[in-house]
């Protein structure tokens, strides 16, 4: 009987060949194309997270924009939300301060027992009924600190307010495409990097703060969020009555 099975030839066996390299080229091409895809959109969100982390941390200094320093704000001894040269400037109260004598105008150093929670470069504010003023400390000790200049007034005992501040600044870093952030005169943090625009506005008659950031990696979107600083509200309302 004769036999009329073949196999492939070498022709057909190199077709087959070549049309399964074809399928698997193409499905590595897929595989890289979905691959990156899903790349981009893990690091889109990625950067969408780290924004609104970096807003959300904005916004909790803003909202302690003044706390504590209402009768401060009043007098128009300080302000709790201001700008100076591109940085974002917000102030609250750290700490008051007790002192044992009456302090007078042209005194420099100021004698306290919370001496030691009060760190070189930090402002402290003196208050009186009739207004106050602020001052850094350059240096302290056990049982006193020393202020950059002289008290320009002075403060009765138990008739004054003495107090330490925290002062927070918020500014673009342009060259390294960083918002940074600095609690008083410690070095700055990093808050939010590959940032290509950082803005804000604060109106002072509304008192609201309207924040914008944009990123480098859309520069087409804008990330924007308004605060009420309910703080700096009571100021303006103690100074009318």
């Amino acid at each position: 009987m004769k036999n009329t099975q073949r196999g492939f030839s070498l022709l057909e066996g190199l077709i087959s060949l070549f049309l399964f390299l074809l399928i698997v080229l193409f499905s590595c091409d897929c595989f890289i194309s979905v691959k990156k895809h899903f790349a981009e959109l893990r690091k889109s969100e990625t950067s969408q997270t780290a924004v609104y982390a970096a807003l959300d941390r904005i916004r909790r200094d803003l909202q302690e924009a003044g706390l504590g320093l209402v009768e401060a704000m009043a007098l128009q001894v300080l302000e709790g939300i201001s700008e100076n040269q591109g940085t974002l400037i917000i102030m609250s109260k750290a700490q008051d301060l007790t002192t044992d004598e009456a302090l007078v105008s042209g005194q420099q150093r100021i004698p306290t027992a919370d001496a030691a929670d009060t760190r070189r470069g930090q402002q402290m504010g003196f208050l009186n009924p009739d207004g106050g003023e602020v001052h850094s400390v350059i240096a302290t000790d056990r049982n006193s600190i020393v202020i950059e200049s002289p008290l320009a007034s002075s403060y009765p005992q138990g008739n004054s307010d003495i107090f330490l501040l925290r002062r927070i600044s918020l500014f673009f870093d342009e060259t390294d495409g960083v918002i940074r952030r600095r609690i008083n005169a410690s070095p700055a943090q990093p808050l939010l990097e590959e940032v290509a625009a950082f803005e804000f506005d604060y109106a002072e008659d509304a008192n609201l703060v309207t924040l914008a950031i944009v990123l480098n990696s859309d520069e087409e979107k804008r990330y924007e969020t308004t605060v009420f600083p309910k703080n700096t509200a009571m100021g303006p309302i103690l100074q009318k009555d």
